[in-house]
């Protein structure tokens, strides 16, 4: 035996001179008088029946103007074609659902919260980072001025050969630190920018705008 030709809402919407939201929509809230099928895909579909039932909440819905879909179901459920709404289990469960979304709420506050002050300590310490390097920049153009003027007040040929490796030696190991706090300042930048929520610290008023000057 064939299975009955189905409707689908497309073809219903046609039918009624509606658009397919409109079907859709009156299935979702009249779904237990109209009584719809699913397809394999997982849509409506309707059977010669489940349409006229349709049909008919349409023509309720026309019998007045501004006719609202809950004034249909009273009068459904008075003609005894729709069962009363279920109240909820117990007044108990009523105020866990009522409850819930605040906690939900709280708790995803929370957890923002924690996050944006870890942020702020990274930033914190990127400062501290950037305040060293600025130290030792001063301290490497220090001990170049420092190496200039011995050249410049004395000759070549008495400058002790010790002093000028050492001077050298010194210079060689601050750039070394200074190429460190560079990764670690670079590296920690592009972290801290990658953090969605990173708008919403607070700015860290900066230090001195001298070491800005230097470049």
């Amino acid at each position: 035996m064939s299975k009955p030709a189905t409707i689908s809402t497309r073809e219903a919407a046609e039918r009624l001179h509606v658009h397919a939201r409109t079907i859709r929509k009156w299935i979702d809230v009249f779904a237990e008088y109209i009584r719809p099928e699913w397809n394999d895909r997982g849509h409506y579909v309707l059977t010669e029946e489940s349409f006229n039932r349709l049909a008919d909440i349409q023509e309720r819905l026309q019998q007045q103007p501004n006719k609202s879909m809950r004034q249909v179901r009273l009068e459904l459920y008075k003609e005894g074609k729709l069962k009363p709404e279920q109240p909820p289990a117990s007044t108990q469960d009523a105020k866990k659902d009522k409850v819930a979304p605040f906690l939900n709420a709280e708790k995803a506050l929370q957890h923002m919260m924690k996050h944006m002050e870890n942020i702020g300590e990274m930033v914190s310490e990127l400062y501290e980072r950037l305040e060293r390097m600025e130290e030792h920049t001063y301290s490497l153009f220090d001990a170049i001025e420092e190496l200039d003027n011995k050249f410049t007040t004395m000759t070549y040929e008495y400058a002790p050969a010790n002093d000028v490796h050492l001077m050298f030696d010194e210079i060689r190991k601050k750039q070394d630190q200074l190429r460190i706090e560079l990764r670690n300042l670079s590296f920690n930048n592009r972290l801290a920018a990658a953090s969605e929520e990173s708008q919403f610290v607070p700015r860290r008023q900066k230090k001195s705008a001298r070491f800005l000057g230097i470049f």
